[in-house]
């Protein structure tokens, strides 16, 4: 059973909860025979007012059971059943139900709780596996899909665990109860049930493996609408401004279709199965009915005897029914625990080595020495060497494509290189700790990325320990705090989505007011004063000229401002470093930067390049 196989590292942990829990189960497998048990007693006695008879008429190790004691105590045992029987039976039958009610109890509750208990540690699992993922992990898969792993396949595996395993023992242990009991009160009739009982739970074992795969299909049916949703929702001014709804409904109905003819056969199996197990079962009774009806009617035994016996086996059909629930919920679980898995045996592309060390806090130099980059086997950099010391502005001009913003990725190791080396003071990146490394480089991007809650804790997400003060003093530093105070919570406002409620350069510096609160000394600026208005963009260059001073500086940028400040200016094309050095230099050169420069700024003219830019 591959569900239980993948669940167990996670039950196993759960393993006090779960003897309890497996204990009131066989509680409550014995109130059930028990109940077989009484009904003989309680029947016998309302149609004759004898109970005494079905124990002399007894077959096999029932009766011996009674005949070992000492014939004045059997007597003295009879008198006092008949005399009691009044009130002693329905005593019985109500201690019995409020044992089985207890029993019942304990097991829901304490299978509920283990399996939450999983759902927590597994869905925590394949999240965190997520979080440890290269960008190219993501570049392969929909979040939509990921995220229905997480919420609707995490959901399966739990009610798995609840409805399918719980269940899987439970109603076993019931019928293992109540064909002990007809053992014990008939052995041969009860080897003919033992034979009987199985032909209504072999199909069982066909259809869950059917159901399994049908699942499976519908499950990825599933994370395909939901991938469709998501996109279209977090782009949905795109969709709304190219006027493509229709496309999207037709994209979202076409993976609909395919979830609906799954589930469609999942209804069948569904409907099959019922009736058949019912068929089945019918004549299992139907056999045994007719076997005691024989031993009554030809072999003249008292029907008293079966009663109990009757009523047992006709209790087990029952539980094997419910088996029938139970495997649609082991199969649909299954599914679903194969596809988180999928996720969490995912091997992570950036790891620390066995023997990583903490990255000394950074003092001297970045040097890139013929790093080689590619993705599959397509090259995007080739023998880069570039060295940015300490304090230094770094900037990095290029086509689209030329492999600018591959290159800054490398230094917090969202990539290892091919070939070549890098490191930060003479430690290879791929030698020390992630953690330490990331902790001293903070990144503002083009595509700033804001939480759905206040702007305090947005600020504060690189330093959550961080006090208010702190809080505010990064926002200052940022030339946020304008805008910040005018709203009507102030640091408590909820910004909504990706900071849907803010302007673009509102974002950028919450953005940079984090990376002031971090206070890394590496700093990587993508494009981060791109697509902004001219006022925007005056605010936000202010606040990045203060988050620049005396710290080291990898920039991204065609901003005409940040580039001429910069110390280093490199070229690349092609995945080539070909031109180097300073603004005024590269513009004298005529190259390849004095092209983009003619480009991208020739409505401005040259201003004088500072002496002591930083």
């Amino acid at each position: 059973m591959s569900l239980f196989k993948k669940v167990w590292p996670y039950l196993r942990h759960q393993t006090p909860i779960l003897i309890f829990a497996y204990l009131c189960m066989l509680v409550l497998g014995a109130a059930t025979a028990a109940y077989a048990f009484l009904a003989g007693p309680a029947l016998k006695f309302i149609f004759s007012g004898s109970i005494v008879d079905i124990i002399h008429h007894a077959d096999g190790s029932l009766r011996s059971m009674w005949n070992w004691l000492p014939p004045s105590l059997l007597s003295e045992l009879e008198k006092f059943a008949e005399q009691s029987a009044l009130y002693m039976v329905p005593i019985l039958i109500v201690i019995v139900a409020f044992i089985k009610g207890m029993a019942q109890t304990g097991q829901f509750y304490l299978m509920g709780k283990a399996s939450q208990r999983v759902l927590l540690h597994l869905r925590s699992d394949a999240f965190d596996s997520m979080l440890k993922q290269s960008p190219s992990f993501f570049a392969k898969r929909a979040h939509g899909d990921l995220l229905s792993r997480l919420t609707n396949d995490a959901n399966l595996v739990e009610q798995a665990i609840f409805y399918g395993i719980t269940p899987a023992v439970r109603e076993p242990l019931s019928v293992i109860f109540l064909l002990v009991y007809c053992f014990v009160t008939n052995p041969r009739l009860a080897l003919f049930t033992f034979v009987i009982v199985p032909l209504a739970v072999l199909p069982l074992v066909r259809f869950s493996k059917w159901l399994k795969r049908v699942s499976h299909r519908g499950q990825t049916a599933q994370g395909d609408i939901n991938a469709v949703c998501y996109e279209a929702l977090a782009g949905v001014r795109v969709v709304q401004a190219f006027g493509t709804e229709k496309i999207e409904n037709q994209r979202l109905e076409k993976s609909a279709s395919r979830y609906f003819k799954q589930m469609l056969t999942s209804y069948f199996i569904r409907a099959v199965r019922t009736p058949t197990m019912e068929f089945l079962g019918a004549i299992a009774l139907g056999s045994l009915l007719g076997l005691l009806g024989y031993r009554v009617r030809v072999l003249g035994d008292d029907p008293a005897q079966y009663i109990s016996f009757f009523v047992a086996v006709v209790m087990m059909y029952d539980p094997l029914k419910k088996l029938g629930q139970v495997a649609d919920y082991i199969a649909t679980g299954g599914a679903a625990i194969e596809r988180i898995y999928e996720i969490i045996d995912s091997p992570t592309d950036i790891n620390d080595c066995a023997t990583a060390y903490e990255l000394p806090p950074f003092n001297n130099a970045i040097v890139f020495a013929g790093v080689n980059f590619s993705y599959n086997e397509n090259p995007v950099l080739e023998y880069i060497d570039l060295t940015i010391n300490r304090g230094q502005v770094v900037a990095l001009v290029g086509r689209s494509g030329s492999g600018k913003t591959t290159l800054a990725n490398l230094l917090p190791r969202f990539y290892d290189i091919k070939g070549g080396s890098l490191t930060i003071d003479g430690h290879a990146l791929n030698k020390v700790t992630l953690a330490s490394l990331r902790k001293q480089i903070s990144v503002v991007s083009q595509d700033t990325f804001l939480f759905n809650t206040s702007i305090a804790a947005n600020i504060a997400y690189g330093r959550p320990d961080a006090s208010f003060d702190d809080i505010k003093q990064a926002a200052m530093a940022a030339h946020a705090v304008e805008f910040i105070e005018k709203l009507s919570q102030g640091y408590e406002t909820v910004i909504g989505e990706r900071g849907v409620t803010l302007s673009g350069g509102q974002r950028q510096r919450l953005a940079i007011a984090r990376a002031f609160l971090r206070n890394a000394p590496l700093l990587i600026l993508d494009e981060a004063t791109s697509s902004l208005d001219v006022e925007s963009e005056h605010h936000v260059q202010a606040a990045l000229d203060e988050l620049m001073t005396e710290r080291t500086c990898l920039v991204i940028a065609h901003r005409l401002s940040t580039v001429r400040r910069a110390d280093h200016i490199a070229v690349l094309k092609d995945g080539h470093i070909i031109e180097r050095g300073r603004h005024q230099q590269l513009i004298e050169l005529g190259g390849e930067y004095a092209r983009l420069y003619d480009m991208q700024f020739q409505d401005e003219k040259p201003l004088a390049t500072p002496t002591n830019a930083s």
